[in-house]
């Protein structure tokens, strides 16, 4: 009985320690990428991002226009494009340390983040969530777009929670980063706080 008991918990620690391992990975990978990431869009560098667009199946901008949630799919990032409904990219300061798991909450009313910083938030539902608000008449659930960020443990959502001063659509940076085939890429930037209407 002590042999079986001392097996389990061997078991259960070379189990836990495996599991920390790819996770203390994970977050090396993730933190590379999100510093790239950022630096890319506060230079207006699109070759820096689209480092980590997969070429199969681009890159999502989920917008909101009158109330309702849309998206367009590019191959890639090109500051000369608009981000839905934004004609131009904003400046960041990117400033802030990452905070894995932590969760920065938007002011809609006042416009504006209640506490700033850089969030990295794991196991994030997010685009499922974004997926059932769309209305029924889009089949987004159908697209590859969505289809592979629909496993949660593959997608991280990243905020940079910055509150700017001058006259910017949006307060800071949101995107999602999937694992694909064993590597991160950026998959959706989140342009959804800022309504056209």
């Amino acid at each position: 009985m002590k042999k079986n008991f001392m097996y389990t918990l061997l078991l259960m620690l070379c189990s836990f320690s495996i599991f920390n391992a790819q996770t203390a990975e994970d977050k090396k990978e993730i933190s590379i990428a999100v510093t790239d990431i950022l630096k890319g869009f506060q230079t207006k560098n699109g070759d820096i991002m689209n480092k980590y667009v997969n070429p199969t199946y681009g890159v999502g901008v989920l917008f909101k226009s009158g109330g309702d949630l849309g998206f367009v799919l590019n191959e890639d990032i090109n500051f000369n494009r608009s981000l839905g409904y934004i004609q131009k990219a904003w400046n960041i300061r990117n400033q802030s340390p990452i905070q894995f798991d932590t969760a920065f909450e938007y002011d809609l009313n006042h416009k504006k983040w209640k506490k700033e910083g850089l969030s990295v938030q794991f196991n994030s539902n997010a685009v499922n969530a974004y997926a059932n608000k769309f209305l029924s008449q889009y089949s987004v659930k159908d697209q590859e777009i969505f289809k592979i960020n629909s496993n949660p443990k593959n997608v991280v959502f990243v905020t940079l929670a910055e509150n700017t001063k001058e006259s910017a659509p949006i307060n800071g940076f949101r995107f999602v980063m999937t694992k694909i085939e064993g590597k991160w890429f950026l998959t959706f930037i989140d342009v959804t706080e800022y309504d056209t209407e």
